[in-house]
């Protein structure tokens, strides 16, 4: 079955007959879209193995500590982006503290509001930790060429910064799965 990716008024505006982007997908080319992300992002996970192991922290430790480098965020804020429950947010930020790596400050225009910040120690071990990951990355992109990493960024910036909504972005009659966690 091919599904219409795009709305109608953009299918015609291009054919891969004339070389342009392909603007229909069938499922079967979509499953495989969905399967390659995941196991894009099993082998990032995989390339801090190491790390994680040395550290003893897990992969939700991992993804908060690189959220936030270079970049404080309020504790709801980064829950949302990981994807997790304020519960397990709450959580994951205590075993980090517990370890200096990362503070709670409260926010200067909402007092009521606390942003995380990570510790110098704490920028160090998300440092290596996405060091690994970028490292992993800049292989594959080396591999695919420039064209591609500007295409695949587009793609993946395009379904994880969308503002839609699952159920606008949807191709009619394909079945809605659960937002997956960003990796990073």
């Amino acid at each position: 079955m091919t599904v219409n990716t795009l709305p109608n008024a953009f299918a015609r505006s291009s054919s891969p007959a004339a070389g342009g982007p392909r603007l229909y997908l069938r499922e079967d080319e979509l499953d495989l879209g969905v399967s390659l992300i995941f196991k894009a992002g099993d082998l990032l996970k995989a390339a801090t193995q190491e790390q994680r192991q040395q550290y003893h922290v897990s992969w939700a430790d991992v993804r908060c500590l690189c959220e936030l480098i270079g970049n404080p965020l309020p504790v709801l804020k980064l829950a949302a982006e990981l994807g997790l429950s304020k519960q397990a947010m709450l959580k994951t930020l205590d075993g980090l503290e517990s370890r200096a790596w990362l503070n709670r400050a409260e926010d200067s225009r909402d007092g009521r509001r606390k942003i995380v910040h990570l510790t110098a120690e704490g920028a160090a071990v998300a440092t290596e930790l996405a060091l690994a990951m970028r490292t992993r990355l800049a292989g594959a992109y080396r591999i695919a060429g420039s064209e591609a990493v500007a295409g695949c960024d587009k793609v993946l910036s395009t379904l994880t910064e969308s503002s839609a909504g699952p159920a606008a972005s949807a191709p009619s009659g394909a079945a809605l799965a659960p937002k997956p966690n960003r990796a990073l």
